[in-house]
């Protein structure tokens, strides 16, 4: 018993200990409990956020690649590699009137930067709306039909400017006999066969110093000559033919370079167009390629039915799942901060403290796991590019130096996104424990405050 000063003595409240005892015990299995749910809830919001406003968002794909100079890295670096220019060959078929060094400007002027990008964004569009359920088809493609549409009268185009680059075997005022009918017809021949085998000629057998006359006499044999030489396809014989007017009036104009000219077309366009129904033999029936089925001929362990199946799981995950995120989230971020405030009351500096207390140890952790995974991203991802890479030795090397630089791009933009939410969680928690300390201090001196 205690003395209260008035000769009364008191006698302790065992109602009041009890119940004091039991807020002690709250407090300490609620605070760690609380603690937990405020880091979880944290966690969760950051993983919603990055899911919806980084993966699942195209201008987050299209901003990596335009920040890592992708388009002009392929026409600067890409196709100048050996590699590609073989490549780009190999898809021309017997083709060779392309120079190496002419390849890059050929196939800017087939797929243009603007083409390119379209086609590149497209694509994003397509798997993105997929994955955010805005549609039902999974169709990850380029349209490749404009851009075949063009090799044609581009690679024409191309050979009709090589020829006036061709020098003439000039050569005096020829007689009109029978050894100068076939010194030009032999020249021409062997011209005509070397374009119809897909390479243009080193010089052309002039016939500017043949008399006009002559010309004309000449020309009957030189082309009954090459109608039947059998080193020529017959398509190409029909199709020098139909050309026959044409070629026979530049002929006898003398006009050395018309000539070859207006023999051109008809001996090229069947190679052209052997070139571009090889291309059109890889894609669908809308002149489509599909890049899922690309991924998986250059993927040993996959198959182009396995990743459609894997990207339609990871689609079912999100929607099962990404709904959930945000209210979750904030339940438990925000609903853990409001109990904790609310058992530490009615004393204003611990309802503080404690809170701030949380949401400081809670930023700090996942701040560091941001910024862990940031610095690891490089590293990790860098091993699964090798991976990948070491599946597909015939890719360029500038090829594969881009994709990584756009792999680690994105990887550690990701992780930045764990690292900007947990900062400002952070700061909230050390301004709400310093208010405590504040309170603390000025509470002696405010009556009424506790």
């Amino acid at each position: 018993m205690n003395s209260d000063g008035s000769g009364q003595t008191s006698i302790p409240n065992s109602g009041d200990d009890d119940y004091a005892f039991r807020k002690i015990i709250i407090r300490l299995i609620a605070t760690p409990v609380l603690g937990m749910a405020i880091a979880a809830g944290l966690l969760v919001m950051t993983l919603e956020n990055t899911i919806s406003d980084k993966l699942l968002d195209t201008g987050f794909y299209t901003h990596t690649i335009a920040q890592q100079n992708t388009y002009n890295r392929v026409y600067d670096d890409v196709l100048r590699d050996e590699k590609t220019k073989n490549k780009v060959q190999e898809l021309l078929g017997d083709i060779k009137v392309v120079s190496p060094e002419d390849i890059v400007d050929l196939s800017q002027e087939v797929l243009t930067p603007e083409y390119l990008q379209a086609q590149v964004e497209g694509a994003i569009q397509r798997l993105v709306a997929y994955l955010n359920e805005d549609s039902e088809i999974l169709d990850v493609y380029v349209e490749m039909g404009p851009a075949l549409d063009k090799v044609k009268p581009t690679l024409l185009g191309y050979v009709d400017r090589r020829i006036y680059g061709i020098p003439e075997e000039v050569s005096g005022p020829a007689e009109c006999s029978p050894d100068t009918a076939i010194k030009v017809r032999d020249g021409y021949q062997a011209v005509f066969r070397s374009l119809a085998g897909g390479e243009v000629p080193v010089s052309l057998p002039s016939i500017k110093g043949i008399p006009q006359s002559c010309r004309v006499l000449i020309m009957g044999s030189v082309f009954h000559s090459l109608l039947t030489d059998d080193a020529l396809d017959s398509r190409v014989q029909i199709a020098l033919s139909d050309s026959s007017e044409d070629i026979r009036h530049a002929f006898v104009a003398g006009d050395t370079h018309g000539v070859l000219k207006k023999a051109a077309w008809p001996l090229i366009e069947p190679l052209v167009n052997e070139a571009v129904a090889k291309v059109r033999g890889r894609l669908d029936e809308s002149d489509r390629l599909d890049l899922i089925r690309v991924l998986a001929e250059s993927n040993q362990d996959l198959t182009d039915e396995d990743i459609r199946v894997e990207l339609t799981k990871l689609r079912d995950l999100i929607s099962e799942y990404r709904p959930l995120g945000r209210p979750v989230g904030l339940v438990l971020l925000f609903g853990g901060v409001i109990l904790m405030g609310l058992i530490y009351l009615p004393k204003t500096s611990a309802a503080l403290r404690w809170p701030g207390v949380s949401l400081f140890v809670s930023g700090g952790v996942v701040f560091f796991m941001g910024k862990l995974f940031e610095s690891r991203a490089a590293d990790l991802l860098a091993v699964l590019v090798d991976r990948v890479t070491d599946q597909a030795p015939w890719v360029p090397v500038p090829a594969l130096d881009l994709a990584s630089d756009l792999v680690l791009s994105l990887g550690q933009q990701l992780a930045q996104g764990f690292a900007g939410p947990a900062l400002l969680i952070l700061i909230v928690g050390a301004l709400l424990f310093t208010a405590s300390i504040v309170l603390s201090i000025v509470k002696p001196f405010v009556p009424g405050l506790q």
